[in-house]
């Protein structure tokens, strides 16, 4: 990544049926595509898993398998994602688990995905040192913002490009130097 800062950036965040890319599948996708600090673009997509969601899913983001039955599967998204996506930069929340879940969706159908990417949990770390733990919820708190649907994948995606611009305001254009550090380039 250059340290230009007029580089879109995309906060996404996803819901999945468990915690490994292996054998669980995406429920639901939600991101915000920002381009020279403007939201440009949203996308919010319930995805069919194929697989039931879990109990313990359910009870933690409320998405249960009648709400996915009529959803897209993802191939049926994949080029509209794909292009939401394009020559920007992946931001989200301990990065390798949504990265990792939407290349191993891209794989499934037989296509390679690789991006740049960066991570707001190692974002967070970096300019609070101070604080023990950035799990999401506590950025939240510490953020004081309301969240209308926790683990949900556009509001959580909406909490980071929130937590982008309060940084921003605190840190103006060296955030991107900050954020640079923080990114993992596409091999």
């Amino acid at each position: 990544m250059t340290k230009d800062n007029h580089r879109p950036l995309v906060f996404l965040d996803i819901e999945t049926t468990g915690a490994t890319a292996r054998t669980s599948r995406i429920t639901e996708i939600g991101a915000i595509r920002v381009e020279n600090g403007k939201v440009v673009k949203e996308f919010r997509q319930l995805v069919n898993p194929e697989q039931p969601v879990p109990l313990f899913i359910t009870r933690m983001t409320g998405i249960h398998d009648e709400m996915l039955w009529d959803a897209p599967l993802f191939q049926t998204i994949a080029d509209e994602l794909e292009m939401f996506l394009d020559g920007a930069l992946f931001i989200a929340h301990n990065v390798t688990f949504d990265y990792g879940f939407i290349r191993a969706e891209f794989e499934k159908i037989g296509r390679k995905f690789s991006m740049d990417r960066a991570c707001t949990v190692r974002l967070s770390r970096r300019l609070h040192p101070e604080h023990r733990s950035h799990r999401l919820d506590l950025v939240i708190e510490r953020m004081q913002v309301e969240v209308l649907n926790r683990h949900r994948a556009y509001d959580d995606a909406e909490v980071l490009w929130k937590f982008f611009q309060e940084e921003y305001q605190t840190h103006g254009a060296h955030l991107f130097d900050h954020l640079q550090k923080v990114t993992s380039v596409a091999r």
